[in-house]
């Protein structure tokens, strides 16, 4: 196909963005050549190119003679509107626990309740889900409970929590009650109207019923790896007003550790932002490349190469 070179495009859809495993990871069963993930909600795919340059300079005023360009970096930021579990690992290079019969995930959760029988609290419901709860204490992770109008504190470590469970408040500052939260504790008794807020644990098996549970873990050894990305675009001839199909495959794109999660109670909703860096790989005809830009023709039977919008692609125009 030969290029003319008075052929313009205007360049303004979004791509869609896939990345595919480079590498065998059993660990997470992911075998090269996978699918890894998908993003067809990008708001903005930017490609930017960079590099580095260093020249001769002499003579009367000390002009540059002769120019060096060297250091090319090529970046991608892909902004999506919205995130996947998946894509959130991905930018965080974190590693997704899912309990299985002999494993927890630990949730913790927290509720403000007003006593309505002295002595006594209600038992608090989740604040997401409205649904009550009854919190289970032990050694390792205990109920925790503040009296906001008088200001003291508890904990209970051991039992499930009930709306007729006896509860003592402590004050060290005045030497009121014992804080070690056993059955033998003593202390102030919350009075009727007192504003408790109750902090617990809930440990989510996966062998129980009913309930689900997903942990996404962060270390500091763990780091998001190198795919092969590939984006599909459009871009719109101008002669003809018509949408072609347009591609960028990067074979070996480093997902950078830097990433942003804004949570706010105003403005637009949260955008998740990934970049990425590509590497040099070689390419399939065993050369050297950082990156390749594809035009390429999606042919349908009948298609006479006339149309105006996306997914009109057809034949190009002879000479183009």
């Amino acid at each position: 196909m030969a290029v003319n070179v008075f052929k313009q495009y205007g360049i303004k859809e979004v791509a869609n963005v896939y990345f595919e495993a480079l590498a065998d990871d059993p660990k997470a069963n992911v075998y090269e050549g996978d699918i890894v993930l998908f993003l067809d909600s990008l708001k903005v795919s930017t490609i930017e190119t960079s590099a580095q340059d260093a020249s001769a300079n002499g003579g009367w005023g000390n002009p540059r003679l002769v120019s060096w360009d060297y250091g090319k970096e090529i970046s991608v930021t892909l902004e999506d509107a919205l995130v996947s579990l998946e894509s959130l690992r991905f930018m965080l290079g974190g590693q997704i626990k899912t309990p299985e019969a002999n494993d927890t995930v630990l949730v913790r959760h927290t509720d403000e309740v007003i006593c309505k029988v002295a002595g006594k609290l209600p038992l608090p419901t989740d604040p997401i889900t409205g649904i009550t709860m009854t919190p289970t204490a032990s050694a390792a992770h205990p109920i925790r409970l503040i009296n906001m109008t008088k200001g003291t504190r508890t904990q209970l470590t051991s039992g499930t929590m009930s709306a007729n469970t006896d509860i003592y408040f402590y004050n060290k500052a005045q030497g009121v009650g014992s804080d070690n939260g056993t059955t033998t504790r003593t202390g102030e008794k919350p009075e009727v109207g007192d504003r408790v807020r109750i902090f617990w644990t809930e440990e989510v098996s996966g062998a129980a019923t009913g309930t689900q549970a997903l942990e996404i873990t962060i270390d500091a050894s763990t780091f998001p790896g190198s795919y092969r990305v590939v984006g599909d675009t459009f871009i719109r001839s101008k002669d003809t007003g018509r949408d072609e199909a347009f591609q960028f495959v990067i074979n070996n794109a480093k997902v950078q550790s830097s990433t942003t999660i804004t949570l706010q109670a105003d403005g637009d909703p949260s955008t998740f932002s990934m970049t990425l860096i590509a590497q040099r790989a070689t390419n399939e005809d065993g050369k050297q490349e950082m990156m390749k830009l594809i035009r390429y023709e999606v042919a349908a039977e009948g298609d006479n190469g006339i149309g105006d919008d996306i997914g009109s692609i057809g034949n190009f125009p002879a000479g183009n």
